[in-house]
C-alpha cells in the first residue's frame, strides 16, 4: 500500500514483512481473494558467471517470476492506504529510545514518511559520533518492515555537520528547511 507502483516477489515480501514464506503466502492469498492484491508473471533478466569461470564471461538467463502488486482499483483502497499510513508510523518514543542507542547522537530529525510529507529529500536524518553500524541497519531494518516503506536516511558525524552547515550546504538546509521533526536536539538548531 505505501509503494502502489512497485511490484513484489513472494520473496520481497517475505523479507520486508520478517515473515516466513509460507506464512507469507498464506497472508498474500487472502489479500488476494479479498480484491486487495493481484498477481501476474514477470520476466527478470539475471546474469551469471560462466560455468568454467572464464573472466569477464557472463550468461543471460531470462526467469519468469510470479510478482504481486496493489489493486489500485479496490473500492477501498485510498482509505486503507490513508489508514495504513496513519497506523504504521513508529511511535515517535520509541523511535529516539531507538536511536539514543546508536551512539553519541546530537541531532535525530525525522520527515518524510514519518510525518507523511512525500516531499522530503530524507525520512530519517541523524548527526553524532561514534554510531554503531550494526546498531544503525537493524533498527532501520525493523523500521522499514514496520512502516513497509524503504527509508531514505543519512547519517553523518557532528564535525562533517559542522563543517556542511558553515558551507550553506544545499542538502542540509532543504532537510532543515523543510517540514520536519526533532526528535533528539543537542545542537541547539
Amino acid at each position: 500500500m505505501r509503494n502502489p507502483d512497485l511490484v513484489f516477489t513472494l520473496d520481497d515480501i517475505s523479507r520486508s514483512t520478517q515473515l516466513r514464506t509460507g506464512q507469507a503466502k498464506k497472508e498474500i492469498k487472502k489479500l488476494e481473494n479479498f480484491g486487495l492484491l493481484k498477481k501476474k508473471t514477470a520476466s527478470f533478466t539475471e546474469e551469471r558467471p560462466t560455468k568454467f569461470g572464464k573472466s569477464g564471461k557472463k550468461r543471460t538467463k531470462i526467469r519468469k517470476k510470479l510478482v504481486y502488486f496493489a489493486n489500485q482499483d479496490f473500492i477501498l483502497y485510498k482509505t486503507l492506504r490513508d489508514l495504513i499510513a496513519v497506523a504504521s508510523q513508529p511511535s515517535r518514543k520509541k523511535l529516539m529510545e531507538k536511536i539514543k542507542r546508536l551512539g553519541a547522537v546530537k541531532l535525530a530529525v525525522i520527515a518524510g514518511i514519518f510525518i507523511n510529507n512525500d516531499n522530503s529529500r530524507a525520512d530519517l536524518f541523524i548527526v553524532g559520533d561514534n554510531i554503531k553500524k550494526k546498531k544503525m541497519e537493524k533498527m532501520l531494518a525493523d523500521i522499514e518492515s514496520e512502516t513497509g516503506k524503504a527509508l531514505n536516511y543519512v547519517s553523518m558525524e557532528t564535525g562533517e555537520f559542522k563543517y556542511r552547515m558553515n558551507m550553506y550546504d544545499r542538502f542540509l538546509r532543504d532537510i532543515l528547511e523543510f517540514p520536519h521533526q526533532k526528535l533528539i536536539n543537542k545542537l541547539g538548531l
